[in-house]
């Protein structure tokens, strides 16, 4: 039996909780961490029928408020549990016209996407540097390679998280840590973000990857060390297109991504 623990945000649905599963699936005790207890609990139902007897722990935390990953930090440290893989998923888009969107939404949306990103990673890194070993996945996006008009902050959340895996894992190879990290990069993905973020007609939904596919993509490059990983042809497409083409065209077409889909 595998006597290490994964902590999962964002991890009752989408590709949190396919990455859950693939975790369960290898005997990992999975911490899963999202907002609503009920929700939680059906991830946990499936888990459970799925591979039987695994252990799962469930922490019912609201990532939108600047002290919880303290808070989450705490429970595990007060459950004598070490983790061995962080896989910080949690994270929400909006859609529109930034000077027609919601401001505090926007903000909630900074601080689940980037500065819990940033606290979770800080408190457990330290612990796994210091252990020197464990293994961290950051959960990007396509939209971490191109300015993304119609979803300015999100897209803005997620060229942050991308700068700063890739600045941290420079870091480790200079302090010669044998901790990875590993940032996962999807194209659009068949999970709630479309009807959160607003978005549910347009041609990004209708032509979504699948999160199972997405997740374990993401999972094997983790548990490869990789640095990076672009689950599915879309997602490579996107990242060579970055490369190549200047910022104006790319912003025009993330833009049309985000137009109605044709019927």
């Amino acid at each position: 039996m595998n006597d290490q623990t994964a902590l999962i945000t964002g991890a009752s649905s989408g590709i949190g909780f396919e990455l859950a599963r693939c975790f369960a699936r290898d005997d990992y005790r999975v911490v899963l961490v999202a907002r609503h207890a009920e929700d939680l609990q059906e991830a946990a139902r499936l888990i459970r029928q799925e591979f039987g007897d695994v252990d799962v722990i469930l922490l019912p935390f609201d990532l939108s408020h600047p002290d919880t990953p303290e808070r989450i930090y705490a429970e595990t440290d007060k459950r004598g549990l070490q983790i061995d893989a962080l896989v910080n998923d949690a994270g929400f888009g909006e859609t529109g016209y930034f000077a027609d969107t919601d401001i505090d939404t926007e903000l909630r949306m900074i601080q689940v996407n980037t500065a819990s990103l940033v606290h979770l990673t800080k408190l457990y890194l330290r612990d796994m540097v210091e252990r020197n070993a464990g293994r961290i996945l950051q959960v990007g996006s396509v939209a971490s390679f191109a300015p993304s008009p119609c979803q300015a902050v999100y897209a803005a959340t997620k060229a942050f998280v991308l700068s700063f895996t890739e600045a941290v894992q420079h870091e480790l190879k200079q302090q010669k840590s044998a901790v990875t990290m590993t940032i996962l990069c999807p194209p659009p993905t068949d999970t709630n973000f479309f009807r959160t973020a607003h978005a549910e007609n347009t041609r990004a939904a209708a032509h979504a990857a699948s999160a199972r596919e997405v997740a374990e993509e993401g999972y094997d490059a983790l548990m490869d060390g990789a640095a990076r990983s672009l689950p599915t042809l879309g997602a490579k497409v996107n990242f060579f297109s970055s490369l190549l083409l200047p910022d104006s065209m790319l912003a025009t077409l993330m833009n049309t991504q985000l137009h109605a889909a044709e019927k």
